[in-house]
């Protein structure tokens, strides 16, 4: 991994488990996250995956406005794109994909099952 990368999860990880915690405090997100319908994206983002309530899409919503948020001042500090920013807080993210979760690599929705390994996006190290 270059510097430049180290930097970035480095600056990152504190960051995403606040954001963490904020998704896992959403009552309707945790309970579709536990349930495969709500999951991690390889762009840093959550995803809604099959069906879900209008007030869990809007909690997504949400989230993912908090997300950008984040990026967008981070990516500033750092003189970097957004999507760099995004793309490296996923790849933290997806190491906290749990069995029976859902995520999305880019290619399509998948479900972590008992001892696959933590997903990880292409781009991460």
């Amino acid at each position: 991994m270059t510097r430049f990368g180290k930097i970035i999860l480095g600056g990152l990880g504190v960051a995403l488990i606040g954001l963490a915690g904020a998704a896992w405090a959403q009552g309707g997100v945790s309970a579709a996250m536990a349930a495969g319908q709500v999951g991690e994206r390889a762009d840093g983002y959550l995803g809604v995956r099959g069906s879900v309530s209008d007030a869990v899409k809007a909690e997504v919503e949400q989230i993912n406005i908090k997300r950008r948020a984040l990026y967008t001042s981070r990516a500033a500090e750092r003189g970097v794109a957004v999507e760099a920013i995004a793309a490296a807080t996923a790849c933290q993210a997806m190491q906290r994909v749990g069995v029976g979760q859902a995520y999305n690599l880019g290619g399509g929705w998948a479900v972590r099952g008992a001892g696959d390994p933590a997903p990880k996006p292409g781009n991460c190290p």
